[in-house]
């Protein structure tokens, strides 16, 4: 192997890899629970999607139909999710990490919209 070669791997490597994580720690809450390895295994997924989230977001062509397709998804699997961990379609108390991404996702695009108007502003003061 040369010595300059860095590993590298693709967008949808990410998502598999993130998603095998985060099955672990939904294995771990419904049907493993003493198995704590797993929770702290699932609990690598988030930063993974949290970077995929950043990198979908500045290479995006169209960030509104970004938002669109992870509203939808977020609404689509929140049926399914209350059922896994509240017994019932409703379950306000916990919800998906969909709408987190979903609102970080606004956030991002209200920070670039801030910056776009306001070039005077220090970076620092911005984020």
């Amino acid at each position: 192997m040369r010595q300059d070669a860095k590993f590298q791997i693709s967008s949808a490597g990410l998502h598999i890899l993130a998603m095998a994580f985060m099955l672990c720690d939904h294995m771990w809450a419904m049907l493993f629970p003493a198995q704590e390895w797993l929770t702290c295994a699932g609990r690598i997924a988030f930063p993974i999607f949290a970077f995929l989230l950043a990198e979908g977001c500045r290479r995006t062509s169209d960030r509104r139909r970004y938002f669109l397709r992870l509203l939808v998804w977020a609404v689509l699997s929140e049926i399914p999710f209350n059922l896994m961990y509240g017994g019932s379609i409703f379950y306000p108390f916990h919800q998906n990490v969909l709408w987190t991404f979903l609102i970080s996702l606004a956030l991002i695009s209200l920070i670039d919209q801030c910056r776009a108007k306001l070039p005077a502003v220090p970076a620092w003061m911005l984020g």
